[in-house]
């Protein structure tokens, strides 16, 4: 029974944020040309890092022992996670006027988890259009280069996949309930992404001290660098034990860090 209410509940929550997703959608495709002009942005600047890309590696065979093409592909990957956070968690960059404006008290007397408006209260569908044939590139780019390892490593993948995910959700939920104490949340997203963007290569080539921030701080070793080794067939066991101790301690510590900051939020009747 527990588990049949925990999947009616999850479907609920599902519905909703599709509604969410459907009025999002509708507000970008009104305003034709201002989001043709920002799907053109994100595809140009994606093209511009990848010549930037094959001008770095076009005097070298390899980097830190990696081939061009895997280099390439922590790359891909890399863009791959990064926009489907982005299109999950767009919420977090309309959290602030919720919470000035008082709005936010409506949002916890709805009978939905306290973080669902601020962590999925918006969509972009425009990181939905360009995630499709990234996706398909991906798998294009692995298959014919021979670069994933086998199906476990895909399946492997998955689970580190989501692991990055949740990582990612925790981060962006304590950013939030940074917020709710401080009003503030625009530079913090931004350090985040700032730190994020240093995965776009394989984290490798930064100094062991910089590797340790990026794994422990913004573990963005274990959200891009990991998924992608395990795909390459080069990661290590006690990594990956590790990689997922970090999302479960990042899960439970935001989730913990979330409801101290509602039992401090000061509502706009107060």
């Amino acid at each position: 029974m527990g588990l049949i209410a925990g999947n009616n509940k999850f479907l609920k929550l599902f519905k909703v944020w599709m509604k969410i997703s459907f009025l999002a959608a509708e507000s970008q495709l009104l305003t034709n040309w201002s989001g043709v002009l920002f799907l053109i942005g994100k595809i140009v600047r994606f093209f511009m890092y990848f010549i930037f890309l094959f001008s770095v590696l076009s005097g070298a065979k390899d980097l830190i022992g990696l081939s061009q093409n895997q280099v390439i592909f922590f790359f891909l990957i890399f863009n791959f996670i990064d926009i489907t956070v982005q299109f999950l968690f767009r919420g977090v960059y309309h959290f602030r006027p919720l919470v000035v404006s008082g709005n936010f008290d409506l949002d916890l007397l709805k009978p939905i988890p306290s973080f669902f408006k601020p962590i999925f209260g918006w969509t972009d569908i425009l990181d939905f259009i360009t995630l499709v044939p990234l996706v398909l590139y991906i798998f294009h780019f692995s298959l014919v280069n021979h670069l994933a390892a086998g199906f476990f490593s895909w399946l492997l993948f998955l689970f580190l996949l989501i692991n990055a995910i949740l990582i990612s959700f925790a981060i962006h939920l304590a950013v939030c309930a940074i917020c709710i104490l401080t009003l503030e949340i625009d530079h913090l997203i931004w350090v985040y992404r700032d730190l994020t963007n240093m995965g776009r290569f394989p984290t490798d080539i930064y100094p062991k001290w910089l590797q340790g921030i990026l794994t422990f701080t913004i573990p963005v070793v274990v959200m891009v660098t990991v998924p992608t080794k395990s795909l390459l067939g080069i990661v290590s066991w006690p990594m990956l034990a590790l990689s997922f101790l970090i999302g479960a301690f990042s899960l439970f510590a935001s989730l913990k860090f979330w409801q101290f900051s509602l039992k401090r939020y000061t509502s706009a009747s107060s």
